[in-house]
C-alpha cells in the first residue's frame, strides 16, 4: 500500500522515498502540510516559541490566542503544477496552501504578547499572568 507521501508517484520510486522519510512523516499527514517545527522555552516570566516557517512571508502568518491556545496559521503560496518551468516532477513534498498549529499555554498576558518574524522564523514572547499571593485567612477584629 502506498503512503500518503508517494501517492504523487507510479509506485515505482516508492522504496526509494520510503528509505529517506522518517516513519513518523510517512505515517502521518504532516508530509501534506507545513511542519511548522517550534522550539517552546519557558522562563519564570514567559514563554518564549521559535517557530520554522522556512519560505513564508510575514503577511501570510496569523497569530491568535483563544482561551489559552495560541494558534499560528500560516499560507504557503507554492506553485504545484506537476510540469513548473518545465520539470517533470516524480516526487513532491513542498506544501501549499493553509497550516495551522496550537500549543496550550494556559493563564497568560494576552494583552502583552509579542511577535516577529525574521529570516523565516516567527518569535513570540507570552508574558504568564502574575498571580497575587493568596492570603491564609486574614484576622478578624472582634468589636
Amino acid at each position: 500500500m502506498k503512503n500518503e507521501l508517494t501517492n504523487y508517484t507510479d509506485g515505482f520510486f516508492d522504496p526509494l522515498f520510503d528509505f529517506f522519510t522518517p516513519d513518523v512523516v510517512r505515517d502521518s499527514h504532516v508530509a501534506r502540510g507545513l511542519e511548522m517545527r517550534t522550539d517552546v522555552t519557558e522562563s519564570e516570566s514567559a514563554y518564549e516559541l521559535d517557530v520554522d516557517l522556512p519560505g513564508i512571508n510575514k503577511d501570510d502568518i496569523t497569530v491568535t490566542l483563544d482561551d489559552g491556545y495560541l494558534t499560528i496559521k500560516a499560507k504557503a503560496n507554492r506553485n504545484i503544477n506537476q510540469n513548473e518551468k518545465g520539470k517533470n516532477f516524480v516526487h513532491r513534498e513542498r506544501f501549499s496552501g493553509v497550516s495551522s498549529r496550537s500549543y496550550y499555554l494556559g493563564n497568560v498576558e494576552e494583552e502583552q504578547i509579542e511577535a516577529s518574524f525574521k529570516d523565516g522564523v516567527l518569535h513570540i514572547v507570552v508574558p504568564k499572568k502574575v498571580e497575587k499571593p493568596v492570603e491564609n485567612g486574614h484576622r478578624i477584629e472582634i468589636k
